[in-house]
């Protein structure tokens, strides 16, 4: 075999490791982020809560599915961007907490997750975030409108901030950025220098300047480390909160009375009226 005919082959043995690596890499990125389940289990009327279906459109034509759960005198309206894991049933248990404190609330499935169709993306649930506060919009009037992110939800809620009128921001258990959580998830490689997604929610917050929010991680939280939720809240624009939560990773505990955090979050959503 010539030295050319070994050059080359060792060529395409690189490309070949190239391909498969960032085939791997996708791969990781992906199982990493999305969680997506399509069997409801659960809706607001188990919960003995009046819902209604809505469905929506995305910019690029995803069909997305919602319920919007109206509290009697309502104040204002709370958009919920859940996490990356199964889907709106899994949050049907907190219409109640919402809508005793004088707010509708609105939830809905990200693409290729329960009813919503599509697959998802950084991209793709942002367009999302900005088709539900659209959605919510006409239901709502003109009552103030909050964006209420759990985990990867908080990257989302940042983003509906970002481009949307939003009159608070309410982030439970998220995180500085994609790269930050897989410095921590994956410490001994570089994979924060590869990764195709960036959910940069730290830059975008300190942009938000004058709007109110309220940020709660649980200091023993074992999915998001607690010091990234801190500096996140610290990377944000003023007017800010930080709230010491109990309990585990996005567990909305504190919600239900008497629960750490509960007062204060009270007293930052005594601020919205009609």
């Amino acid at each position: 075999m010539s030295i050319k005919s070994i050059f080359l082959a060792i060529l395409w043995l690189l490309v070949f490791g190239v391909v498969v690596g960032w085939i791997w890499l996708r791969r990781i990125e992906r199982a990493s982020l999305y969680y997506p389940s399509s069997a409801i289990e659960s809706t607001p009327a188990h919960h003995k809560a009046i819902f209604q279906e809505v469905q929506f459109v995305a910019a690029d034509g995803t069909a997305l599915h919602g319920w919007w759960i109206p509290a009697n005198r309502p104040r204002g309206t709370v958009i919920y961007c859940h996490g990356n894991a199964g889907n709106i049933g899994t949050c049907a248990h907190l219409a109640p907490a919402f809508t005793r404190r004088g707010f509708n609330l609105f939830l809905w499935d990200y693409r290729g997750y329960g009813r919503s169709s599509g697959r998802p993306s950084e991209r793709g649930l942002y367009e999302d975030a900005r088709a539900a506060y659209d959605a919510v919009r006409s239901f709502s009037g003109d009552l103030p409108i909050l964006a209420y992110g759990v985990s990867l939800g908080g990257q989302v809620a940042i983003q509906m901030a970002m481009d949307r009128p939003v009159a608070g921001l309410i982030i439970e258990s998220s995180f500085v950025s994609a790269a930050d959580m897989a410095r921590r998830w994956y410490p001994r490689l570089p994979l924060h220098r590869m990764l195709s997604v960036s959910y940069d929610g730290a830059t975008k917050a300190a942009t938000l300047k004058g709007l109110p929010k309220i940020f709660g991680h649980a200091i023993h939280d074992q999915v998001v480390p607690f010091q990234s939720g801190r500096l996140l809240h610290g990377a944000a624009a003023r007017p800010k909160i930080f709230v010491l939560l109990e309990g585990e990773h996005a567990d909305g505990s504190w919600l239900q009375p008497g629960a750490a955090g509960n007062g204060e979050l009270d007293e930052f959503l005594a601020q919205f009226k009609r």
